[in-house]
């Protein structure tokens, strides 16, 4: 049961909210929208079709000046960091400091002062509580936000299903993911880094203590995020402070890898250090947002833009990443925690899409004919040798079937992402003592969708949740209709009982649902290719973040 405070009421106080501040605006609102109470006190939202909604409700003090790259620190009536009276909650708040755009990495948008979450709640009716969906957005752990139209809870999706959605900002990038011997010696923890993932710990234990006032059940939570936010679930089935806060997890198309140790990060981190000019903390606290976008090692190893991860490999070329194993949120490698029987052990869907990187295909991938094709599997391939471009062409054939871009989507896609996760998911149901369950979205849209791609492409399968491919496609089909409807019905299921709704998809670490606008249930899904790749050590090439 939420803590029950007694704000001032009647009396609206604004704090004068300066970048440093810990403060927060408070008014008294008009009638329209519901109030609800939270440990800190009074929020005001808004109806929206039928849905209770609340946006940018703060959830932690801002992590700016003594507050950066520390884990957040919760806001507190006794420290006088709660807000007085009412707050509004009808504004999304700042998404955090990101990237201008792909194009620009140096340069930034968005803000410090970021720690915001949202709620939709189609009842406020505490004597029947619903199920409770929590989201966290992708974005390479560098962009996003968590009120993306299309790519974020809505309250369309709030009503259709009957749950609680909640979703968040969290710090990207530099921000929340910096490792750093210097920041390691001035931790409590002695640790550093993973600030983006103790923020989402931060919202899980938000709705702990206050998603029963909003409707929801703080008993029956399920995690949910795709690309990023998958591996930060994946993280977080791992992460000792997160253990008891969520019931259920689905990870849609999340990294397999998640194993850079602490110290190997500070080492290469250490370019950071160098191009900003900082020895010691005071420095690093004291550079403003842009000097350390433009510090950060985007293009430089560890290459935290990672330009390649969406193509074939390079021999012995890694790149690096921001999530890392630092001892404290994350002990111990998820792979390894799981196999040591250190896991949040709940309910898991691990889904993938059956063509993931269409959408970053090369340019003219459509005008390839089946000798180009050839031609590039063998020249990108060819510092693994000839034997394995040779194998991979028999098992990604030319066929009247397929086409060059079909066919080199699905080799890139497997090597990267599939095969990748179809370990992880080997491991899960191997030590954990919860169902675990594994999915492939094959169902492509009607018609290719402009900047995406003609196939199941990354992120296809999170649009249709979120009802979002009318946004995507002017004038959707039945069958694009019947996926979303397919998909929510599998995942409400498991948001419920722990198990999807089709009784032929078990919980086997060989058996795979394809999901469309039916669920079809095999043994294997790409059970040869993956096998050759996996047996030829390609796991460790699976993409990062």
């Amino acid at each position: 049961m939420a803590a029950r405070c007694v704000p001032v009421t009647l009396v609206s106080l604004i704090f004068l909210a300066g970048t440093g501040s810990s403060q927060h605006i408070g008014q008294i609102l008009p009638s329209s929208g519901a109030t609800v109470i939270t440990e800190c006190g009074l929020v005001k939202g808004s109806m929206e079709q039928g849905v209770n909604v609340f946006k940018g409700i703060p959830y932690a003090e801002p992590p700016v000046n003594q507050n950066r790259w520390k884990a957040p620190v919760p806001l507190s009536n006794s420290t006088g960091t709660c807000w007085s009276g009412t707050y509004d909650a009808t504004t999304f708040g700042a998404q955090c400091v990101q990237p201008l755009n792909f194009d620009n990495y140096k340069r930034s948008s968005g803000s410090e002062d970021c720690l915001y979450l949202n709620v939709w709640s189609p009842s406020l009716d505490g004597s029947d509580s619903l199920p409770v969906m929590v989201w966290i957005h992708g974005g390479n752990l560098v962009f996003g936000n968590g009120s993306i139209r299309g790519y974020s809870p809505s309250p369309e999706l709030a009503r259709d299903l009957q749950f609680v959605f909640v979703s968040m900002n969290y710090r990207l990038g530099p921000m929340g993911f910096m490792t750093l011997d210097l920041l390691s010696k001035a931790s409590e923890t002695g640790t550093s880094g993973n600030y983006g993932f103790m923020d989402q710990i931060q919202v899980l234990k938000w709705v702990q203590s206050n998603i029963r006032n909003f409707g929801g059940d703080p008993g029956k939570v399920t995690l949910f995020g795709h690309s990023s936010g998958g591996t930060s679930v994946f993280g977080l089935l791992a992460s000792p402070p997160a253990k008891g806060l969520f019931h259920r997890a689905w990870l849609m198309s999340a990294s397999a890898i998640l194993n850079k140790t602490s110290s190997d990060a500070s080492r290469d981190n250490l370019v950071f250090l160098k191009t900003s000019g900082c020895t010691d903390i005071a420095c690093l606290l004291g550079l403003s947002v842009e000097d350390v976008m433009r510090a950060s090692p985007w293009a430089d190893y560890p290459s935290w833009s990672m330009p390649d991860i969406t193509d074939l490999p390079i021999k012995a070329v890694f790149d690096g990443a921001l999530a890392v194993v630092d001892g404290h949120v994350i002990p111990l490698a998820p792979l390894t925690a799981w196999h040591t029987r250190h896991a949040n052990d709940v309910p898991v869907i691990f889904s993938t899409t059956g063509q993931e990187v269409d959408r970053w295909a090369p340019r003219d991938v459509a005008s390839w004919s089946w000798d180009h094709y050839r031609s590039e599997i063998t020249r990108k391939l060819a510092s693994f040798g000839s034997q394995i471009p040779h194998r991979l062409l028999e098992l990604y054939p030319a066929s009247h079937n397929a086409t060059p871009e079909l066919q080199y989507s699905e080799l890139v896609s497997d090597l990267r992402v599939t095969c990748p996760v179809d370990v992880v998911a080997d491991v899960a149901d191997s030590y954990f003592k919860s169902f675990t369950y594994r999915c492939v979205v094959t169902q492509w849209p009607s018609q290719p969708v402009p900047g995406r791609g003609g196939y199941s492409y990354h992120g296809w399968d999170a649009v249709a949740f979120f009802g979002g491919i009318k946004d995507m496609i002017p004038n959707p089909s039945q069958s694009d209709l019947d996926f979303t409807a397919n998909l929510r019905r599998e995942i409400s299921a498991f948001v419920k009982t722990g198990e999807p709704a089709s009784r032929t998809w078990k919980p086997t670490k060989i058996n795979t649902a394809l999901l469309g606008a039916t669920t079809t249930v095999i043994n294997f899904y790409h059970r040869d290719q993956c096998s050759f790749l996996l047996q030829n050590g390609f796991f460790s090439y699976a993409w990062i973040n």
